[in-house]
């Protein structure tokens, strides 16, 4: 049950550390006379790979031709040429799509695991102290989830940031957002542990545990925790995505990232001009990324959620 999830967020952990060193070029860096420059095709023959480089046509219309006479090569390796290649385009600015889509993974997607981290320990610490503790332990952490639960998540997510100061340190927004996060992701977590723990504590081999003397902490850690693990897992892998679009969200409001460190949300709302998205449609590239982060954990995951929250209900 827990390969599926363990395996996409290994790819979801290899893009965020990875995607900005293969980028093309800097998240920062433009190239005059190529604002809105649109995608360029690939071609390949026995030298290689290619596009045909851009000539810029209207400065006022920002309309380019390829130019069919001349060649460079792809921006990566000892051969790259030394005009600009974009196979995303280029945004308003005259930056890459594409280095900065892939420069934003690592701040969206690190942001997004490092909440995920700290949901699933908060969460399970307090499933698992009370679904074995019982008494008003549980009804103190279950009453406080239910009341987080129903809450409209995003609503609350931009409440708490609209409620900080506007500009702070980068680091600072990363912790800020990164504690909200985890606020108000770990009652689903907890509920779901809480489950598991309860129906594992009448087995045998705790109830065994128990009657040799083992301490309330071992028997936690070494006999009920993993029988978490599986449903954990899950939990991480659906936590991330959500965690994605709600950075995306704050970034694009202004309330996230701040515009100068590159990010799905900042990059989304350089593009919230309407009529220059409609003339250039690829400046919407991260928001494709954000759907298909969704997307691809909504499709793999859905054995393996359906098996973990046949887990944890079972306790009825």
């Amino acid at each position: 049950m827990t390969r599926r999830p363990v395996l996409l967020l290994a790819v979801l952990v290899l893009v965020a550390l990875g995607a900005p060193l293969v980028a093309p070029y800097g998240p920062a860096e433009r190239f005059r006379d190529h604002q809105h420059a649109p995608p360029m095709r690939v071609h390949v023959d026995a030298g290689g790979l290619y596009a045909h480089p851009l000539t810029l046509v209207d400065r006022l219309e920002q309309r380019f031709d390829a130019d069919a006479t001349r060649r460079v090569r792809l921006p990566w390796g000892a051969r790259a040429g030394a005009e600009p290649v974009f196979l995303l385009g280029a945004d308003a600015l005259g930056r890459d799509v594409l280095s900065r889509l892939l420069h934003g993974a690592r701040a969206s997607l690190g942001l997004a695991l490092v909440a995920t981290a700290g949901t699933l320990l908060l969460g399970a610490l307090l499933g698992l102290w009370a679904g074995y503790a019982g008494g008003l332990a549980e009804r103190g952490v279950t009453t406080v989830g239910d009341l987080l639960l129903v809450l409209p998540l995003i609503y609350v997510v931009v409440a708490l940031r609209a409620a900080l100061p506007l500009v702070l340190p980068l680091g600072t927004v990363v912790v800020a957002l990164a504690i909200i996060f985890v606020l108000l992701g770990w009652p689903r977590v907890a509920r779901g542990v809480r489950a598991i723990v309860r129906e594992e504590a009448e087995r045998d081999h705790v109830v065994a545990a128990i009657a040799l003397g083992a301490s309330r902490w071992r028997v936690m850690t070494r006999h009920l925790l993993p029988a978490c693990l599986g449903y954990l897992a899950v939990q991480a892998a659906l936590l991330v995505p959500m965690f994605v679009l709600a950075e995306a969200t704050l970034s694009y409001l202004g309330l996230g990232f701040p515009d100068g460190v590159p990010s799905w949300g900042t990059a989304l709302s350089d593009a919230a001009n309407v009529a220059a998205t409609t003339r250039a449609p690829w400046t919407l590239a991260p928001a494709a990324a954000v759907f298909l982060v969704v997307l691809a954990t909504n499709v793999l995951l859905e054995p393996s959620r359906h098996d973990a929250v046949a887990d944890a209900s079972r306790s009825g």
